[in-house]
């Protein structure tokens, strides 16, 4: 805005209203887009605009009254063909009862958008054409989207809500199961902490797929889908963190197959149907008094083993061991309870992704061998973690991402 001219205090502050909308039209015409506002200060809106328009007459701001509003856009078509629209409507968009149900669900908020899921699949079949338009048939039906973007006392939050019914191409696709039982065997000083749940089969399905099978070398690949799946169908939990005197970060996998599943011996199956392009095979050995196989030359290297039920892939000996003997855990670190609680994590969401920027940005350091430059940390410092996480409920999904900043 400076370059332009333009002082937020003086030129845009008094030039704008308590609310702007943006409304799109019609996919299939996205210039069709404008914005609506009523200034505080009419008066202050027109300079506004003539200056920065006068900054750059290649791209003016086009606006026009239109019933108390402030109808704005950078093409006057836009203006116009929004002003038909609106003439012409039976009815207004406050007067729908789909869109009134989904901004129910939004609260309040700096910024929510909604998007019309039944116009949204129907730009997807015009677009995909008459052979793939079964394909789109399959995914389901999607009533609307919604997102909610919140500014709060100690972070900013984003929601993301698709409303809907899976079709034939989700059924079998990943599970509504919850996580959080992997928890107790993630160290309290991890860094990131993901965890998400599988489902029996859910890989299936590809090998199956047309499009896939016509990709070279996909035969070869396509038979170990089935045991990938088996060690990937209960939960599953990553997590990386940067243990003092190491140089790179240990990188930990955790599964739990399910009964009768041993992820150590389908890993052996596996690796040993690639042995010629690994180089050999996977090497046995001990780590904490367990059964593990190491595959690479040195350390890190590549170990794992099966624990309880639980299958454990990591690139040093700790993970194993921590797996194995326990410690302290991320079920009491004070970092990760603080930004769950600020985020609204649920006990046991779908998927729950975390991250302790705070705790990171010197292992970035590390790595990289040099020091983050000092306008890049000084602007990094206030913030501390990122939670992401995934809730499902009848007919509806929820995507939530909190960044927490003191």
């Amino acid at each position: 805005m400076r370059k332009e001219g333009l002082d937020w205090d003086r030129d845009i502050k008094p030039a704008l209203g308590p609310e702007v909308d943006v409304v799109m039209l019609d996919f299939e015409h996205p210039g069709e887009t404008v914005a609506l506002m009523q200034p505080k200060d009419k008066g202050a809106f027109e300079r506004a605009v003539k200056k920065g328009n006068a900054s750059d007459p290649t791209d003016k701001l086009l606006y026009e009254e239109f019933r108390g509003w402030e109808v704005m856009s950078d093409k006057q078509s836009a203006i116009d063909a929004f002003k038909q629209a609106s003439e012409s409507a039976k009815r207004t968009l406050a007067e729908d009862k789909v869109f009134s149900g989904a901004m129910d669900k939004a609260g309040d908020g700096i910024v929510r958008a909604y998007v019309n899921g039944a116009k949204v699949m129907a730009a997807a079949r015009s677009a995909a054409g008459p052979q793939r338009k079964s394909f789109i048939d399959k995914l389901g039906t999607l009533d609307w989207l919604l997102l909610r973007f919140q500014a709060r006392s100690n972070g900013l939050a984003l929601d993301a809500i698709v409303h809907g019914t899976p079709g034939e191409t989700f059924k079998h696709r990943g599970s509504s199961a919850s996580v959080g039982s992997l928890r107790r065997f993630v160290p309290q000083d991890a860094l990131l902490y993901l965890a998400f749940h599988g489902s029996k089969g859910m890989l299936g399905g590809l090998e199956g797929n047309p499009l896939l099978q016509q990709q070279p070398g996909f035969k070869q690949f396509a038979g170990i889908l089935g045991d990938i799946g088996s060690i990937l169908q209960g939960e599953n939990a990553l997590y990386v963190r940067a243990p003092p005197g190491r140089r790179l970060p240990e990188v930990t996998f955790l599964a739990s197959p399910g009964a009768g599943v041993n992820g150590a011996a389908v890993l052996d199956r596996v690796l040993n149907r690639f042995r010629k392009e690994i180089g050999a095979r996977p090497r046995h050995l001990r780590v904490a008094g367990v059964p593990a196989r190491m595959v690479g030359p040195g350390n890190p290297a590549v170990l794992y083993a099966s624990i309880g039920g639980k299958l454990v892939v990591t690139d040093y000996r700790s993970g194993i061991r921590f797996t194995k003997e326990g410690g302290a855990t991320l079920t009491g670190s004070a970092a990760y309870n603080d930004a769950a609680a600020s985020s609204g994590l649920p006990e046991h969401p779908q998927i729950v992704l975390y991250v302790d920027i705070h705790s990171t940005v010197p292992v970035i350091e590390r790595l990289a061998n040099t020091p983050v430059p000092a306008e890049v940390k000084r602007n990094l410092a206030p913030l501390r973690s990122a939670v992401e996480y995934a809730v499902s409920r009848s007919h509806e999904l929820e995507v939530s991402f909190f960044l927490s900043i003191k």
